[in-house]
């Protein structure tokens, strides 16, 4: 393996982390190993280092100082938990929930304390899109949504849904797929909660971020220190959160031109599949989905079967659907809102781009699914 030529199509599972942040985080190490969180001079340096990220990401994504805070986290899993849980109790019955969401969202809202009844999937198209025919049955319901869905790249207008939904309810956003692609509207959509993933941007893994409006109830999940207003105790990772900050600079500075730029080989994959399959393997990700994401499947065989053969032999990553429930070996929760049958997304390869994705990966991939289904 170490001697192939590794070609990642799996970003939307993890995104590599940039080289330029890579190669400042020894220094960075050494220049702010101190606690945040103490009273001395040093401390302060690592608490400025943090203030100057939040002020970095907020001014990335167009949001005024004033008009969102940020809690760090995790990572999204944990944002996700936190804006469910705590919103639950500041909302009245029931909660209106995206089907094909990352389990990181559909999984606390099965476990926020809601009856079956008070928790109402909204409808999904066969194209993956959403379809709220539903009535609010009260004035102050938590919504759950992705922006961008992770396994069929299908955009979900946020400011659709609050134009529907009115103003009154508190919608809790998923953006993992979405910061860095498409701009995030916090105010037109009146956002209230938002999660962030860091290495979905190239920056490090293990750190994320839940932004939140002034004025919301947030409830801590366990105890500690006190750090973050106890919302999340815990002595905070100021390098890491800088250079999260970072990456979300770099990936908002380059977004138009990279949606550009990885449009293009999105096209040049769909043209490939098309000449390989004579059109016949379908497509799950509509055109007006974001390029970073193709989602097809391969009728007849067994995708994870696929996806292990072109890592080992070709140096190849593709996903087959969430990474995080790969190893239950259920098929596609967001296929099935979808309607396909379990057979047909049981072949599903997903194919997703970043930053250092090239058309000679495209081209590596096409070349190599002709022999790896030989060999099934």
């Amino acid at each position: 393996m170490s001697t192939l030529c590794l070609h990642n199509l799996d970003y939307a599972a993890s995104c590599p982390m940039r080289a330029e942040l890579a190669l400042r985080y020894a220094e960075l190490c050494r220049r702010y190993p101190y606690n945040p969180h103490g009273v001395t001079l040093f401390s302060e340096e690592s608490r400025r280092l943090i203030l100057a990220a939040e002020l970095d990401i907020l001014q990335n994504l167009g949001i005024a100082e004033g008009n969102a805070r940020i809690l760090w986290c995790s990572g999204v899993t944990e944002a996700l938990s936190i804006a469910i849980f705590s919103a639950v109790q500041a909302c009245e019955r029931p909660l209106y929930y995206d089907p094909a969401a990352h389990v990181a969202m559909l999984e606390p809202v099965s476990h926020c304390g809601l009856n079956a009844k008070d928790r109402v999937a909204l409808g999904l198209a066969t194209d993956g899109s959403l379809v709220y025919q539903v009535e609010l049955a009260s004035t102050n319901a938590l919504l759950c949504v992705c922006h961008v869905n992770n396994e069929t790249g299908v955009v979900h207008d946020l400011c659709a849904l609050r134009s529907h939904f009115g103003s009154n309810n508190i919608l809790c956003v998923d953006a993992a797929q979405s910061v860095g692609k498409l701009h995030i509207p916090w105010e037109s959509a009146r956002i209230d909660f938002l999660a962030l993933s860091s290495r979905k941007l190239g920056g490090p893994a293990s750190i994320g971020a839940l932004l939140y409006r002034p004025g919301a109830v947030l409830r801590g999940a366990y105890y500690g220190g006190g750090q973050q207003a106890g919302l999340r105790p815990g002595t905070l990772d100021a390098v890491n959160i800088y250079l999260f900050a970072q990456a979300v600079k770099l990936a908002c500075q380059a977004r138009d031109t990279e949606f550009e730029r990885i449009g293009k080989l999105n096209s040049c994959l769909r043209r490939g599949i098309a000449v390989l399959s004579a059109d016949s393997w379908p497509i799950f990700s509509a055109d007006n989905a974001v390029p970073h994401i193709l989602y097809f499947a391969i009728p007849g065989y067994d995708a994870a079967i696929v996806a292990r053969i072109l890592a080992a032999e070709y140096g190849i990553l593709v996903g087959t659907g969430s990474a995080c429930s790969a190893e239950s070996k259920k098929t596609s929760h967001v296929l099935k809102a979808m309607q396909v049958p379990d057979d047909v997304a049981r072949s599903a390869i997903r194919i997703s781009m970043g930053y250092a994705s090239t058309l000679h990966d495209i081209e590596a991939l096409i070349n190599a699914l002709p022999k790896v289904l030989q060999k099934l």
